[in-house]
């Protein structure tokens, strides 16, 4: 059996500024343009929220979406189940982020036993950690996202013989950092590759898709300037981190993140290297210590206690919390509290 994967954008929005959009908690039926060409919804499996989100503002009235990690869960204990197999078996479209975050993705996909299914990879990966710490310099985002390398796509084909070269388990393959949302320039890139899933899957939408992703790049791209903005003055260039998920917002936003665990939180750092964290908070002077809402905060208050650095809470967004659920706190919202956050703790003016 052969599925389609879509892992680079043939079909690519040019990125509008589009100046004086903001993503507003209940004003979503305003962000979409909805279309009637489509007798039914396209529907959509996503494995993390912040596809589902950006799945939801292309496709509007056009796409049913289920995200398989439920808000709350922390995704990188996630195990697939067989009604996941079922979900997919029954799907038009398939988004994950990158086989580096769900290693399982494309197995699953294939157990599906779907010929119709579109399969699509929202993120490339180029990030690889070092040593548990990242230091990158800020950049000017593209306004023509056409042009550049990583949006030159091609499809490529799930048989037999990939089926060895999927890793089991939850380690992030070959050290990538997989969290490439959290980086809006890059975000960019998978809001194009989302929407020519849609497209393939439902052509006769596809002028509404486009629309609706153009409206959000624009909107992505001002919270963008936002938060470069925002970030722009600071005293301080390092934050500490419950565990390394921030590398490519440091790269977009030029800090230096250093981790109390790796690339997955469950794999903590051993004694010497707590100890040598904390000498380093001490050295740079650090006051605040940046602490997920899903992950345990057992390591983090243990170092807040250890240098008398205050708890902050900074979103990888992989999932939302059920409270956010609740508020109705979208991507966006979130990203504009982890701004805030980034100032306090680097000390922005």
């Amino acid at each position: 059996m052969r599925l389609s994967i879509i892992i680079a954008g043939q079909i690519l929005v040019t990125a509008l500024a589009v100046l004086g959009l903001t993503a507003c908690e209940g004003e979503q039926p305003s962000k979409v343009e909805n279309s009637s060409a489509q007798s039914g919804p396209v529907k959509v499996i996503t494995t993390i929220y912040p596809l589902t989100y950006f799945t939801e503002r292309i496709g509007g009235d056009q796409v049913r979406v289920i995200q398989m990690i439920e808000p709350g869960v922390e995704s990188h204990d996630f195990e697939p189940t067989p009604s996941d197999v079922r979900l997919i078996g029954d799907a038009d479209v398939f988004v994950y982020n990158h086989e580096a975050f769900e290693s399982w993705a494309l197995n699953l996909a294939k157990s599906a036993n779907n010929s119709g299914l579109q399969v699509v990879q929202a993120a490339e990966i180029q990030m690889i950690l070092e040593e548990g710490q990242i230091e990158h310099d800020g950049h000017e985002l593209e306004e023509d996202h056409a042009n550049e390398e990583h949006e030159s796509g091609h499809d490529q084909h799930i048989d037999d013989e990939h089926e060895e070269d999927v890793d089991e388990g939850h380690d992030h393959k070959d050290g990538l950092d997989p969290h490439v949302w959290l980086n809006l320039e890059e975000a960019l890139g998978m809001v194009n590759r989302i929407l020519e899933g849609l497209t393939s899957a439902n052509p006769e939408s596809a002028d509404s898709f486009t629309r609706n992703a153009e409206l959000l790049i624009g909107e992505l791209q001002q919270l963008d300037s936002e938060l470069s903005a925002q970030l722009d003055h600071c005293e301080r260039s390092t934050i500490v981190v419950s565990h390394l998920a921030f590398g490519h917002m440091a790269e977009r936003y030029g800090f230096e993140q250093l981790g109390l665990a790796g690339l997955s939180p469950e794999f903590e750092s051993g004694p010497a290297q707590i100890a040598s964290v904390i000498d380093r908070i001490n050295e740079l002077g650090i006051k605040h210590i940046m602490q997920e809402p899903i992950v345990s905060d057992r390591l983090a208050e243990t170092v807040s206690l250890e240098t008398g650095a205050d708890l902050v809470q900074l979103h990888p967004i992989e999932v939302r919390t059920p409270q956010e659920v609740e508020e109705n706190l979208d991507f966006i919202d979130i990203m504009r509290r982890n701004g805030e956050a980034l100032r306090t703790a680097l000390l922005c003016d």
